[in-house]
C-alpha cells in the first residue's frame, strides 16, 4: 500500500478507505454495460482511452508554455515538468489561455475517437462545451470535494465530465479521487447538488476534509495510478476532489464536458469567449456564504 495525502489527511491507497477505481476498459465496446456502470458508480475509468502518443505531444505543448511563462525549474529538463522553486503551491490555470498554444490538447478533447465514443454513449451527436479547464497544479496543491453540477447546471442533466491527466499521474502527484455512488445520495443531490455558484454565492466545496466526506456521505473513496491515455468520465452529480500533489513536478490535466447537441447547454460555458462559472462583476469571492451554514440547514 502507498500512503497518500488529501489535504491534511493521510490514507493508505489500497486500504479499506481508499480503493482502486473500477476499470471499465474491458467493456469499452459494450455501451449498455458502460451505461449501467456509470449509473451504479457515477464514473467510468478507462485505461488507454486516448492515444498515448497524442497525450505525450499534448504534454510537450503545455510544458513549452509553462517554460515560456517561467514556471519550470531552470536547472531541470523541460520534459521533467519540475516546478520552479519560487512558484509556490498555486495552480496555473490554462482555462482562459489562448488554446492555439495547445493544438494537441484540442485533438485530445474533440478528436474523432473521443467524439465517436460519446456519440455511441449518448446515442446522439455529441457536443463538447466550449469552456475548457486546463490546469497545472504545483507541489502541495489539492482540490476540495465538490460536484460539477453547481458550476454548469443551467443546461441538460445528461452532461458528463471527462478528466484526463496530460502524462502519467501516479497517486503521489495528486490525481482525482471520487466518492463512488455519491451521485445517487438523495439528500446530497437535492440540496448541495442544486446550488448554482453564481446565483447562490455559496462556497463551492462541499468539504475540504476527506474524513468528513467518508463520515457524511460514505466510503470508500477511490482513485488510481493514471497512465498516459487514461481517462475518468463521470456524472456531474458525483462528489470528487483530488489527492495532494506530493511531488516536485506539475500535475497537468484537462477536463471537459460532453452532452447531446440536441439538449440545452449552460450558456455560461458556450460561445466564442465563454465565462464559465463566477461572473464577478457584481460581487467578490469574499462575499460567498460559508458552506457550513448551508450544510447545517440540510443536515449534512
Amino acid at each position: 500500500m502507498t500512503t497518500v495525502q488529501i489535504g491534511e489527511r493521510e490514507f493508505e491507497f489500497g486500504g479499506s478507505e481508499l480503493v482502486a477505481l473500477r476499470d471499465s476498459s474491458d467493456c469499452l465496446d459494450d455501451v449498455e454495460t458502460l451505461r449501467e456502470r456509470l449509473a451504479e458508480d457515477g464514473y467510468l475509468f478507462i485505461r488507454g482511452f486516448h492515444d498515448e502518443d497524442l497525450v505525450q505531444r499534448a504534454r510537450r505543448d503545455v510544458l513549452a508554455h509553462l517554460d515560456a511563462e517561467g514556471l519550470l525549474d531552470p536547472d531541470a529538463p523541460v520534459e521533467a515538468g519540475k516546478v520552479h522553486p519560487e512558484w509556490g503551491t498555486e495552480e496555473f490555470d490554462m482555462s482562459g489561455a489562448d488554446w492555439t498554444m495547445y493544438p494537441n490538447l484540442e485533438r485530445l478533447i474533440a478528436g474523432e475517437g473521443v467524439m465517436r465514443f460519446f456519440e455511441r454513449f449518448l446515442d446522439a451527436k455529441p457536443f463538447v462545451l466550449d469552456r475548457k479547464r486546463g490546469r497545472a497544479k504545483a507541489t502541495g496543491y489539492f482540490t476540495g470535494f465538490h460536484v460539477d453540477r453547481i458550476f454548469m447546471g443551467r443546461g441538460t442533466e445528461s452532461l458528463y465530465t471527462c478528466w484526463r491527466p496530460v502524462g502519467a499521474c501516479p497517486v503521489e502527484m495528486g490525481p482525482l479521487v471520487v466518492a463512488p455512488g455519491s451521485h445517487r445520495h438523495d439528500r446530497l443531490r437535492e440540496t448541495y447538488g442544486q446550488l448554482d455558484v453564481d446565483r447562490d454565492k455559496v462556497e463551492p466545496f462541499f468539504s475540504r476534509d476527506a474524513r468528513d466526506v467518508i463520515d457524511t456521505i460514505g466510503g470508500p473513496l477511490a482513485t488510481a495510478n493514471f497512465r498516459p491515455g487514461d481517462a475518468l468520465i463521470f456524472d456531474t452529480y458525483l462528489l470528487h476532489g483530488s489527492l495532494t500533489n506530493r511531488t516536485d513536478r506539475f500535475r497537468i490535466s484537462v477536463d471537459t464536458r460532453y452532452q447531446s447537441i440536441e439538449e440545452p447547454a449552460d450558456p455560461r460555458w458556450v460561445g466564442a469567449d465563454p465565462v464559465g462559472q463566477y461572473n464577478l462583476d457584481d460581487w467578490a469571492p469574499a462575499d460567498l456564504e460559508p458552506i457550513a451554514e448551508r450544510r447545517a440547514e440540510w443536515g449534512l
